[in-house]
């Protein structure tokens, strides 16, 4: 997906356990695009649990980074920029925490994830604030067909279950300014 930045971490093991690097500024050959993190925080999930779609627009919008930190997911990425080569495509990644991975997530695109291990851990880096007059979310049922157990079945957040379908989506910010 066009802008979308998919790399296994480099990670060092020795006999304490690993070291695994989730981006650096200093190596262009393993993340060409600039970031700066703005906030960092961390969801823990139950085996199971759908969390998604989600993405944050104007005028507060935000790219992230996501890493697996512990267990196992299916990532989701949307692409909803109209502009974008990719739109309405959707890319699947699968995470793991024996090869850690992390995602660059650009503007524009939704992202959501089936957490396929207790304790699933993802660590996320925003390069903004948290707006949530910005925050934006439609269905699962656009990725439905991709997860491994029927979405009704999934756990979800009350929020996450009343969302409309991507096609019935409008985005409207609530923002004043």
């Amino acid at each position: 997906m066009k802008g979308v930045h998919v790399w296994q971490m480099p990670t060092y093991p020795d006999t304490r356990g690993r070291l695994f690097k989730a981006y650096t500024a200093a190596d262009t050959d393993l993340f060409p695009i600039p970031f700066n993190t703005y906030e960092h925080f961390f969801t823990e999930s139950k085996r199971n649990v759908f969390r998604g779609m989600h993405f944050q627009g104007e005028p507060h919008a935000v790219s992230k980074v996501i890493s697996v930190v512990v267990g196992k997911a299916k990532d989701f990425l949307f692409d909803m920029r109209k502009e974008s080569e990719t739109y309405g495509n959707l890319q699947i990644v699968d995470l793991d925490e024996s090869t850690p991975t992390s995602i660059f997530i650009p503007t524009g695109v939704a992202h959501g994830y089936l957490a396929l291990a207790e304790k699933t851990i993802i660590s996320y880096r925003m390069d903004g604030s948290f707006c949530g007059n910005c925050d934006g979310g439609f269905s699962g049922e656009l990725v439905a067909e991709h997860l491994p157990i029927l979405l009704a079945e999934t756990i979800q957040s009350l929020r996450d279950t009343e969302l409309v379908t991507f096609e019935n989506y409008h985005y409207k910010s609530k923002c004043e300014n």
